[in-house]
């Protein structure tokens, strides 16, 4: 059993936290498997360095106390009669904040860790501790001109952690007195020091010049790339500054939020290395059902405190008999990232499907079926290869994307690094490129038909007929998309499709929302200009084939354009 190293009595906030890691690892208190990373690289960590002569970072205890003790003085400023009126810090909140505040590296005697991430569900009292956070480094962590910024998309949410960090002051005057803070209408200042907290927005002029020892981003999910990338870039001025992220999951996959939260999850699994990065993501794990309440906990660490669990517990009952409420309880109540909140797909069910061994070159020779979209040619388009085999349908696809637009976007960025986006050169889709790559599949593999969509794909179409590959228009209309929409639906849920893992792929599919009508016949469609669909739509035309086949009602027995 391994016993807690800290003193209870002289240092009963860090005892806490390290119990919670404790309490974690030795599944005392139900976790998700992010959670349990995090506690397990304190505790390995914390052992390593403590055995070696000259370990690059270590544990300093009396900083971390000191930091959970202070914070703790204010009141609280919102909410329902509190059992104290002091803010009290949770065991979770003092094994985060004692890892931030507490791991010095060696090599600068400063804090190790200058990004801190954490992920948790609304209710759990973020902005309280943000606010907390920005006084510390306002006027009691030995300011010498500390600017510090509390940052989002909009003025109105960076507001929220400063008046939140504005009415902690002026309930404490003591903590005015004492230090020399002056709460002003939109700043608190620290004379002696020179030192500030500011709200700023991405439209604010005093974003160029950054120096900020504490950055605050209120909401990462909705922070663009390049708001964060401004602040991001300004915490290298200092070797002493911290970027504090604070955030639920939300419903853009393709932007920061997204691919920050990501790779705070492989750091807490140990699948990435960054001894500078602090994770904690509480959310469930794959498998779990937000409907058993035993798993609650792992998600809302404050179910029971901040978080009211009979109110918690209707909301989930509505969301049983209220399907439509479903992807926002998983985004705001659990953090699960949904890309698209009335999603047609199951994304659990697509990844379920996925081999990332599966590989082209198995199928030479076989026949198939090709779809084809050019919708944006400024952004994707595709070409989709769908072979069937022993019941099965396997999934390959070529996206394509200007160099432009890859430019930027964290997600195509991510996947033209991972070979699952081909990037070409320009700011428009480099068509020859793609008719070159569809001539030399058309060499290997016998293609039925490429259905193509004559709205936007007409030349194309004309120039791979002539080298006898089958080009069939299909028209983007109810009659032709529903039935193979529905059918790819089926087909996942029974397992019989295959794919290769393309996180493009998959984001693609959770972008999909569909509109049914009378005759309960859906058309795919995206709600938001930024949630591409292309690809699963080439795939849509491409299964259509297989589909006209499986019915007996195949149109290719000659070559040539034909209208589908």
């Amino acid at each position: 059993m391994l016993l807690n190293p800290f003193d209870k009595e002289k240092y009963p906030f860090c005892y806490s936290g390290h119990q919670y890691a404790l309490d974690v690892v030795s599944s005392k208190i139900p976790s998700c498997k992010y959670v349990l990373g995090a506690c397990s690289r304190y505790l390995n960590d914390l052992d390593k360095y403590s055995k070696e002569e000259f370990p690059l970072y270590w544990f300093n205890k009396d900083k971390a106390e000191r930091y959970l003790r202070l914070v703790q003085k204010f009141k609280h400023v919102k909410g329902k009669n509190w059992k104290s009126d002091y803010i009290i810090y949770e065991p979770w909140q003092n094994f985060a904040f004692m890892n931030i505040m507490g791991w010095i590296d060696s090599r600068t005697d400063e804090r190790r860790f200058r990004v801190a991430h954490i992920e948790v569900t609304r209710g759990s009292g973020k902005s309280a501790v943000a606010s907390q956070a920005c006084l510390y480094f306002l006027s009691l962590d030995n300011p010498k001109g500390n600017e510090i910024s509390v940052v989002a998309t909009k003025n109105e949410q960076a507001r929220i952690v400063l008046d939140s960090a504005r009415a902690m002051a002026s309930g404490s005057p003591t903590y005015l007195r004492e230090t020399g803070t002056e709460v002003l209408a939109h700043k608190i200042v620290h004379k002696d020091s020179n030192s500030v907290v500011r709200a700023l927005s991405s439209d604010s002029k005093s974003l160029d010049g950054l120096n900020d020892v504490l950055s605050v981003i209120d909401e990462l999910h909705a922070v663009s790339k390049e708001l964060f990338d401004v602040i991001y870039s300004g915490l290298s001025k200092r070797n002493d500054s911290l970027l504090l992220c604070i955030t639920t999951a939300g419903f853009d996959t393709e932007g920061i939020g997204h691919s920050q939260s990501s790779y705070a999850k492989k750091v807490a699994t140990g699948e990435v290395v960054d001894d500078q990065f602090f994770s904690l993501v509480y959310t469930l794990d794959e498998k779990d059902d937000i409907f058993d309440e035993s798993v609650w906990i792992k998600a809302n660490p404050n179910l029971g405190v901040s978080v009211d669990p009979i109110t918690f517990k209707a909301k989930i009952e509505k969301a049983k008999v209220t399907p439509s409420d479903v992807n926002n309880i998983k985004t705001k109540h659990f953090n699960i990232w949904v890309s698209e909140a009335k999603s047609y797909y199951d994304q659990n069910k697509w990844d379920e499907c996925a081999d990332p061994t599966l590989k082209l070159e198995d199928f030479i020779g076989q026949k198939c079926f090709v779809g084809l979209d050019l919708a944006s040619k400024i952004d994707l388009a595709s070409i989709f290869y769908v072979f069937r085999k022993d019941g099965k349908y396997y999934f390959f696809d070529r996206t394509y994307c200007p160099e432009e637009r890859v430019k930027g976007n964290v997600l195509y960025e991510n996947n033209v690094a991972s070979g699952h986006l081909i990037q070409t050169t320009g700011e428009a889709i480099f068509l020859p490129k793609m008719q070159d790559d569809l001539l030399e599949f058309s060499k290997k593999h016998k293609i039925v038909a490429c259905h193509f969509d004559p709205w936007n794909a007409t030349e194309f179409a004309q120039r791979m007929s002539k080298e006898r590959i089958n080009m069939v228009e299909f028209r983007m209309n109810t009659a032709s998309l529903s039935e193979p929409t529905k059918s790819l639906d089926a087909l996942m849920r029974q397992k019989k499709i295959v794919h290769n893992g393309s996180p493009l792929l998959r984001w693609c599919i959770g972008n999909i929302v569909c509109k049914e009508d009378a005759s309960s016949n859906v058309f795919p469609k995206k709600s938001h200009e930024r949630l591409k669909i292309d690809p699963i739509i080439a795939c849509l035309m491409a299964l259509a084939g297989w589909l006209a086949e499986e019915q007996n009602e195949s149109v290719y027995e000659q070559r040539g354009l034909r209208i589908l």
